[in-house]
């Protein structure tokens, strides 16, 4: 249990709403809106235009995610695990525009240069309608990977919001984002029910 007595106070009334709202409410209440935990707001509201203005999205297509914005983790191997020094600020971006270009950049990938090893991993992830970088093709052959890792690389290495490594994930839609996120919340409300 974290001593942080204001993660403590997040996680309490986390733990408390979920015997009282869905998991797509949890989502919206929880991750899609409000503060972020490890960055006061005008930091929150920065990086949020930083990454929106490279990505030419608008700032409501990109979220922090993770114990960066609640203060603990939801993730079933790390659940209720408080932020840390060495935790990483996790950003999502919704964007159909960017993930089918991605996506399209990748099919090209696949028949003009052929398999690489995450593969499998990466179309696991599609199918659930978002695209993890790290299971990308190489970043030394597939130039829209690079390129994610070199901005956000540069992000990290700024200093601009701490020093914590700032990593994002890729969704196509609303509906991807808050469906994989209630994923977690399912199994916080389903860990709570069958706890004595």
């Amino acid at each position: 249990m974290p001593d942080d007595p204001v993660i403590i106070e997040r996680i309490a009334r986390f733990k408390n709403d979920l015997a009282l709202m869905n998991p797509p409410q949890l989502v919206r209440k929880y991750v899609a809106f409000g503060d972020a935990y490890i960055l006061p707001d005008d930091q929150f509201f920065s990086l949020k235009e930083e990454v929106a203005h490279h990505f030419q999205v608008h700032p409501n297509q990109v979220f922090l995610v993770g114990s960066a914005k609640l203060g603990f983790s939801i993730a079933r191997r790390k659940r209720y695990r408080p932020f840390t020094d060495t935790s990483d600020i996790d950003v999502a971006v919704v964007s159909d525009r960017l993930f089918d270009g991605i996506w399209e950049d990748v099919f090209r990938y696949r028949y003009q240069v052929g398999y690489w090893p995450q593969e499998s991993e990466f179309k696991n992830y599609l199918f659930r309608g978002w695209i993890r970088p790290d299971k990308l093709p190489p970043a030394n052959s597939f130039r829209l990977g690079a390129e994610w890792w070199a901005f956000f690389s540069e992000l990290t290495s700024s200093g601009r919001y701490g020093v914590y490594k700032i990593a994002a994930g890729l969704y196509r839609s609303d509906f991807f984002f808050e469906s994989y996120q209630s994923i977690c919340v399912s199994e916080c409300q389903e860990e709570a029910r069958i706890q004595p």
